[in-house]
């Protein structure tokens, strides 16, 4: 179900493709969904960063 379609009033089926409202709500959500992806990356970098500094501090067990 499209989310226009229950409160739009000249909702019809398929207009959704041509409507500029809908076209916008599309680009807003890609924005934020980018943002979203931007923000994961960016703390994955940092957090594997942390943790390769832990763990090249942790003593090695050497077996002979």
């Amino acid at each position: 179900m499209i989310p226009c379609q229950s409160t739009c009033g000249r909702y019809c089926e398929g207009c959704h493709k041509n409507c500029a409202k809908w076209k916008l709500l599309q680009a807003r959500n890609k924005r934020e969904r980018q943002k979203k992806k931007d923000y994961l990356h960016y703390y994955n970098q940092v957090n594997s960063t942390v943790l390769r500094q832990f763990l090249s501090m942790q003593p090695h067990a050497y077996y002979r």
